[in-house]
């Protein structure tokens, strides 16, 4: 899942920037990055680890809904909190899901 979700993201490039701001394989905010005590996020080890603990993190939190591995891709697009207030999640997020879970049925 991690793998799906990396090359979705960032297309396996370390050193990706969104236009939010969002940094290396597993475009992880600044915050994020405090939050999963990432110090280089374009170093691949630290990005990739700081992308698992996140990635925990959300399904963990999400561990009670309907679908816990979508509202975690979710989570990780919109932010937590907005998904868990929603309930739910937008249809552009719900693209990206499937793209990651397509992705990953297929690695």
């Amino acid at each position: 899942l991690v793998t799906a979700l990396m090359r979705r993201e960032s297309g396996f490039n370390p050193k990706a920037i969104s236009s939010s701001g969002a940094m290396g394989l597993g475009q992880l905010l600044a915050s994020t990055c405090r939050t999963t005590g990432v110090t280089d996020p374009y170093d691949i080890d630290d990005n990739a680890k700081g992308t698992v603990r996140y990635l925990k993190y959300l399904l963990d939190k999400f561990k009670n809904t309907e679908d816990p591995v979508a509202f975690a891709l979710a989570g990780y697009l919109e932010g937590p909190n907005g998904v868990e207030r929603k309930k739910g999640y937008s249809a552009k997020t719900a693209g990206y899901v499937k793209d990651i879970i397509d992705l990953y049925h297929r690695i």
